[in-house]
């Protein structure tokens, strides 16, 4: 009797434990003009974070990128600094002129040398 409570105990608490938790966050990225844009941001969250397409929704007129995630695999700064890695600030996290420097010319954005002084990271 003592094993087979502690055995459904057990199984209780294991029960408990979470397996998934989706969350949605909205992130604001100035930077982002145009489609050519929206399509790097997007590419790289799928790439870096495995976003799949349908997870990720992008409102050009607000500027916000709207993304569904797995909050037990990553977190709100992890997207945003992939979206800094990919040439544009987002929530304010700072991209990189490296990063800029790198867009394709429809982005529409001034490629300018980078600044020693700030470790390459601007607000953009």
């Amino acid at each position: 009797m003592k094993r087979t409570l502690s055995v459904f105990l057990m199984l209780l608490a294991l029960s408990a434990c979470r397996r998934s938790d989706v969350r949605t966050v909205h992130i604001y990225v100035p930077g982002m003009k145009n489609a050519a844009c929206a399509n790097v941001i997007a590419n790289a969250l799928g790439r870096e974070q495995n976003i799949p397409p349908k997870d990720i929704e992008i409102d050009m007129a607000e500027r916000v990128v709207t993304i569904r995630y797995e909050s037990l695999k990553r977190s709100v700064k992890n997207l945003e600094f992939t979206i800094a890695d990919a040439g544009f600030a987002a929530n304010g996290v700072p991209t990189t002129q490296a990063a800029v420097n790198a867009l394709p010319p429809e982005c529409g954005v001034a490629k300018l040398p980078e600044d020693p002084r700030t470790g390459g990271r601007n607000v953009r």
